[in-house]
């Protein structure tokens, strides 16, 4: 049986979002912090504060999912991916402008963090393609939709 929407109508649903907000802020929190142990030079702190935040991460994505959020059913399931990899591999061209706008503004520590996701956003897009691939999804606008 799977979970999907389960807790939405159980009694224990407003247990599960507490939970569910509990992990998804811990999780932030978590990498919050990660990334200020980098600023400070612990990369072993980091590293630790990126696993934890990564499997609250999770935990927050399973109680939400027990709470409806996200698609089960396939096709659905698929569509909501292929718009999330759109935003990935789109990303690249709004963040260039935006770290341009915030260079322009007087700000280029600001300007250079903002510049430094726009790899990792591409990885994203590039790790959802070759799923996409491997499944048999189309995932361009010029293909059929999945």
């Amino acid at each position: 049986m799977g979970m999907h929407d389960y807790a939405k109508q159980s009694k224990f649903a407003e247990k599960i979002r507490q939970m569910h907000n509990a992990e998804v802020n811990g999780s932030e929190l978590y990498f919050v912090l990660a990334y200020l142990a980098k600023e400070k030079g612990l990369s072993d702190l980091a590293d630790v504060l990126i696993q934890n935040a990564c499997e609250d991460a999770l935990h927050g994505g399973m109680y939400g999912a027990m709470l409806g959020k996200g698609h089960d059913a396939d096709d659905a399931f698929w569509q909501q991916i292929v718009r999330l990899y759109r935003l990935e591999a789109s990303a690249n061209a709004s963040l260039a402008q935006l770290a341009e706008e915030i260079r322009a503004g007087g700000e280029p520590a600001l300007a250079d963090c903002v510049a430094a996701t726009i790899a990792e956003e591409d990885e994203h897009a590039r790790r959802l393609e070759k799923v996409f691939v491997a499944h048999g999804i189309a995932y361009t606008k010029d293909k059929k939709e999945a």
